[in-house]
């Protein structure tokens, strides 16, 4: 039974439809997490979905890295030398120690003969020419401030003499991954980079004694060896950077050497010198050294004004600061943000050669405030960031990120030229969207190609983005005649 007059039955089907409209507008303000392509949010009846694109400004810059290496962190070993970008020349500095003290040989060491003495390290992957041959120098470290407990920028390394030269190598990565058994040794070899150090060097090893020689404790072989300096030989070595785990089971000091029994027999056996990862015994470093010097870049990265082209390296390198200013105009509209994007393009310099060696890098687009931290994107931030631990999240400073989420990956596609480009889109949806609701203000944007997501306020990635020095990349900046950056955004209007 109804209790409304025909009049007042009319007024209520009115009333429900302007609510369900209301609804249906208010509910489409909600951002939900779309990417690009077949699944952005639709238009209404009422709604036409439209597209503006906001040109942007683009200024270079180098980036003042502050990443340390960490002890079970990739090192790089190797030098490249880019036109584009220059060169890049990493030298890795470590200690290998007795697995215990006192140290003692199975027999006093009139009984002992020296083989050989090798240092390997353990490979993990390679950028740059595989083909080319690397020539690595090793150095004794007798700096006393290289430390366990000290943290190492990637611009620091102990100090070191060249008179205290005890090897070298010259190695492609097909050497270094090739298998195959250490003559006379009980050694399978594969996935190492070995380098024979001297022989007086290794008979010095084989003299030592744990009563008045290195072998004692801690204190008194570091006094005696406080550790290895290996150096890419940017005279000789071809264009390729080499990675390498100091806590992998081959990176070690092996000893190589026979002894007489009491039958008078010969027998092999290694003494084996390792890497502890932990802040009391072994210490490292990883110094990473950029020179843009005669670079097609250093002339942009130096200029601190805005060009039609920028360059973005991979940490330790440079970065690009963009400006919007066309996002103020957002304001006097009433738009429903289906997907807001900067769009950038690798602008194709060549050989083919060269392109296919240096690779484009992840990218990653963090937010200056107005003091000029560098920060997570407005409200964009709860959908890619998480923390990654539960026990304390008001606390935590280490973050999982969502890079399906925050774009960066490469798009690979065709230039005019057909020349093989990669294309970046990078998402600040919610963002644009709030600042249309005048919930926020105007930001610029940093561009680059981080190895840890570091932000002002002691927060960071969980997990790197991209290893240390892999990858490059010549974008479009916001002037360049056919390949521009902008900010594309997809929205409905009421």
């Amino acid at each position: 039974m109804s209790f409304l007059t025909p009049e007042m039955r009319s007024k209520s089907s009115f009333l429900f439809v302007f609510l369900f409209f209301a609804i249906l507008i208010s509910s489409c303000t909600k951002l939900e997490r779309t990417t690009l392509g077949g699944d952005l949010l639709p238009g209404t009846d009422r709604l036409i979905t439209d597209t503006i694109i906001l040109p942007v400004t683009t200024t270079n810059y180098l980036e003042i890295d502050s990443t340390y290496s960490g002890k079970a962190d990739q090192h790089l070993l190797g030098y490249i030398n880019d036109p584009m970008f220059g060169t890049t020349t990493a030298s890795m500095y470590l200690q290998l120690l007795p697995t215990l003290y006192p140290f003692a040989y199975p027999v006093s060491k009139d009984s002992l003969f020296l083989d050989s003495c090798v240092l390997s390290l353990s490979f993990t992957g390679a950028y740059g020419d595989t083909s080319a041959v690397s020539k690595v120098n090793v150095y004794k470290i007798s700096d006393p401030t290289f430390k366990a407990n000290k943290l190492y920028r990637l611009t620091d390394a102990p100090n070191f003499s060249t008179g205290d030269f005890l090897g070298s190598a010259s190695v492609t990565v097909g050497d270094i991954r090739r298998p195959y058994r250490a003559a006379y040794k009980p050694d399978s070899v594969f996935n190492q980079l070995r380098i024979r150090l001297s022989d007086a060097f290794g008979r010095l090893l084989l003299d030592q004694d744990n009563v008045n020689g290195a072998f004692q404790n801690d204190t008194t072989f570091k006094n005696f060896l406080n550790g290895f300096a290996i150096v890419a030989d940017s005279v000789t070595s071809g264009n390729v950077i080499n990675y390498f785990q100091l806590t992998g089971e081959t990176t070690r000091l092996n000893l190589y050497y026979r002894l007489k029994n009491r039958e008078g027999k010969d027998t092999n056996s290694v003494a084996r010198f390792t890497f502890v990862n932990d802040t009391i015994r072994s210490a490292n470093a990883n110094k990473i050294h950029r020179n843009y010097a005669g670079s097609t870049a250093q002339p942009v990265i130096n200029a601190g004004v805005p060009s039609s082209l920028v360059y973005v390296q991979s940490a330790p390198g440079t970065a690009v600061r963009v400006s919007i200013p066309g996002l103020d105009t957002l304001t006097r509209g009433s738009y429903i943000i289906h997907r807001a994007e900067l769009v950038a393009q690798q602008v194709y310099q060549g050989p083919l050669t060269l392109e296919n060696m240096f690779m484009p890098p992840f990218l990653h687009m963090s937010s200056f405030s107005a003091s000029g931290a560098v920060e997570p994107i407005p409200f964009d931030q709860q959908y890619y960031m998480t923390p990654a631990s539960t026990l304390n999240q008001q606390l935590d400073t280490m973050f999982k990120f969502d890079y399906d989420y925050t774009g960066g990956g490469n798009n690979f596609i065709r230039d005019a030229s057909n020349n093989l480009i990669s294309e970046y889109r990078l998402n600040m949806t919610s963002y644009i969207q709030n600042l249309v609701n005048n919930k926020t203000t105007r930001r610029d944007f940093k561009l680059s190609a981080p190895y840890i997501v570091h932000f002002t306020a002691k927060k960071a990635s969980a997990s790197s983005l991209n290893p240390l020095a892999y990858g490059r990349v010549q974008l479009g900046g916001g002037s360049h005649p056919t390949q521009k950056m902008y900010v594309r955004i997809y929205y409905s209007k009421p």
